[in-house]
């Protein structure tokens, strides 16, 4: 990832917070960024080539991706159901604008099918 130090550093992350990332950004280098910045690795593991991945590495990537699954299952239903795959205004403002409107309908949607399913559990 060519760009991960800026993110890093643009994040105002809190020290000692565990930065969650996944396996295209497994270098030295990046753990070597989030030392300095005084962040936790949360960077998932790759297997070496020709080798078998340690069991241990499994488990924290599978730690991990549950971790991430939660966020990520967000994005895809946002750019599945209510297409911000794409942006359809040009402009920073414009753009915001449109996305912040649609997670303010994901979220009632939302909303709005966990209370249905608290009502039918409950009754």
């Amino acid at each position: 990832m060519t760009h991960f130090k800026e993110n890093i550093k643009q994040a105002n992350n809190q020290k000692g917070v565990r930065v969650l990332y996944d396996k295209g950004a497994s270098s030295q280098a990046n753990r070597a960024a989030l030392k300095a910045q005084k962040l936790r690795d949360g960077i998932m593991r790759k297997k070496p080539k020709g080798k078998q991945m340690s069991h241990w590495n499994k488990l924290r990537n599978k730690a991990i991706n549950n971790r991430r699954f939660v966020v990520e299952r967000t994005f895809g239903t946002l750019k599945r159901t209510y297409g911000l795959a794409r942006a359809r205004y040009i402009g920073l403002e414009k753009v915001a604008s449109e996305v912040n409107l649609k997670a303010i309908a994901y979220h009632l949607t939302r909303a709005a099918t966990v209370y249905i399913y608290k009502e039918l559990i409950t009754s």
